[in-house]
């Protein structure tokens, strides 16, 4: 008769983060010892296209190959929404059912949820939906040999985010509200936290890409000289009366108004992560928003990684999302 240990799912205690960015792949190895997590490495590749499947191929060097891989990407398709089922869904098939009907997605699309919040008597579930298109997600399992790194999850890159995040000391012991925002080239995910719990989480089709080339339309410039208004010296937009970024601001602004009335609290921490946690005019034009400073996150110090490879200090905050998809396996194995 055979063992039942030799049956159980092994313990993932070693995996490799992968983000398929818009702009480039950043990869995180991060191995858990009892309850310690350790970075062994990190790097920087070129980006993949993930609309052509193309026969490309992931080479992840050796020092970063673990046994697993946790994947996210950005999915500029995707679609992700806090929503509320009804408690007498139980199961869950009838439940991703709802999900899919709700998110109003084909079958093109791939739809995934996680109950937020368990409804109680009458209440329903509150639940956090996403659906990413099929054809991305087959592109993305194509890049990965077939024996090493396994692939054993793949997820949207802004709510990867949120697993290197909600588990710290910076939500859990937190006052009032706590607000999040992962702002990359293609998108912008907003996520509000009080008690420790998630209260909401919205996407935004706003990055630094889109708000770089509104730039150059509002200053009539080049990407170049673009870039470095949005990421050195935003005093040529002072003297402008056009906004480019005025759609998210007002988006961002609804969003804080929302969750604030809806929870009778105020935000007091902002944090954010992410290409665009690195311009100053973001930034700016973010906190007063939020009347509170944005500080950056680092995924690795708040998540007890202290000693890291040299080429990550200081653009801590842009592997979020690969930490975050790596970190989704390792907290899910304790």
């Amino acid at each position: 008769m055979a063992s039942k240990e030799k049956n159980k799912t092994p313990k993932i205690t070693d995996v490799v983060g992968v983000d398929f960015g818009s702009t480039s792949t950043k990869l995180v190895r991060i191995r858990k010892t009892g309850s310690k997590l350790t970075l062994v490495d990190a790097d920087v590749m070129p980006a993949f296209d993930l609309e052509d499947g193309g026969g490309q191929k992931l080479s992840v060097p050796k020092k970063l190959n673990a046994p697993y891989a946790a994947a996210c990407l950005a999915g500029d398709e995707s679609h992700v929404r806090f929503m509320f089922i009804s408690s007498k869904l139980n199961d869950q098939r009838s439940i991703r059912q709802r999900v899919g009907k709700s998110l109003g997605l084909g079958k093109e699309f791939r739809v995934g949820y996680t109950i937020v919040e368990q409804g109680k008597d009458e209440m329903d579930h509150k639940v956090l939906a996403a659906g990413i298109p099929v054809s991305e997600v087959q592109n993305a399992r194509q890049l990965f040999s077939s024996h090493h790194p396994s692939l054993v999850s793949l997820e949207i890159s802004g709510l990867a985010a949120l697993n290197s995040f909600s588990h710290t000391p910076a939500v859990q012991e937190a006052e009032g509200i706590v607000c999040y925002l992962e702002a990359g080239a293609a998108s912008t995910f907003i996520s509000f936290f009080l008690n420790g719990e998630l209260r909401l989480v919205r996407k935004f089709d706003h990055g630094s890409v889109y708000i770089q080339r509104r730039i150059q339309d509002v200053l009539n410039i080049n990407e170049d000289d673009a870039l470095t208004v949005l990421f050195e010296d935003a005093t040529p937009l002072m003297d402008q009366t056009l906004d480019p970024v005025s759609t998210l601001t007002q988006e961002v602004s609804i969003s804080c108004k929302f969750v604030e009335r809806n929870e009778n609290s105020h935000i007091e921490q902002v944090y954010a992560s992410g290409g665009l946690s690195y311009s100053p005019y973001w930034t700016y034009v973010i906190s007063e928003i939020m009347d509170q400073e944005v500080q950056p996150w680092n995924p690795f110090k708040e998540n007890g990684m202290a000693a890291y490879p040299k080429g990550v200090n200081g653009v801590e905050s842009m592997f979020t999302p690969a930490v975050g998809a790596a970190l989704a396996k390792l907290q899910g194995d304790t």
